[in-house]
């Protein structure tokens, strides 16, 4: 265990490289999410250019709900048993709890469903700014489950 101003912390920096590789996770995650709603419901042609998947109404909103769902697991769960997603991973740095050890499942659920609110108004603006102007680089979720990201 370490002291939380031993921690060597990350800023917006390597935080928005190791994000902006989950966002292929997250993007090949919409695609799941996408025709898992799709097959079943029969919202899937093929076409010319290959096979489309349009979702729209109470289905596109389900799609949507499935995808978000998808993605904070995703990165719960990683957080949780390693505290790395692949982004986090492939720039060595990782998730803890604010004292240095690793986190539990709940403080990475707290910190993931936060990035929900991060992400507004979009591209996560409300999480680069209060990573920003925090001197501890937290963002609301760190702040929420007394995490932090380290090398």
């Amino acid at each position: 265990m370490e002291d939380s101003e031993d921690l060597d912390r990350c800023g917006v920096g390597i935080r928005g490289v190791a994000m902006t590789i989950d966002s292929f996770v997250w993007f090949a995650l919409f695609m799941v999410a996408t025709f898992a709603i799709a097959i079943p419901t029969g919202q899937v042609e093929q076409t010319a250019d290959g096979v489309d998947a349009s979702l729209e109404g109470t289905l596109g909103a389900l799609g949507f709900v499935v995808w978000l769902a998808l993605g904070i697991g995703y990165h719960t769960l990683l957080e949780w048993r390693s505290g790395q997603t692949i982004g986090k991973y492939l720039v060595s740095i990782r998730a803890v709890s604010g004292d240095g050890t690793p986190l539990t499942l709940w403080d990475s659920a707290l910190r993931n469903v936060a990035r929900l609110v991060d992400w507004l108004p979009f591209f996560y603006v409300v999480g680069i700014v209060t990573l920003a102007v925090s001197e501890n680089h937290e963002r609301l979720g760190d702040r929420l489950a007394d995490t932090a990201v380290v090398r």
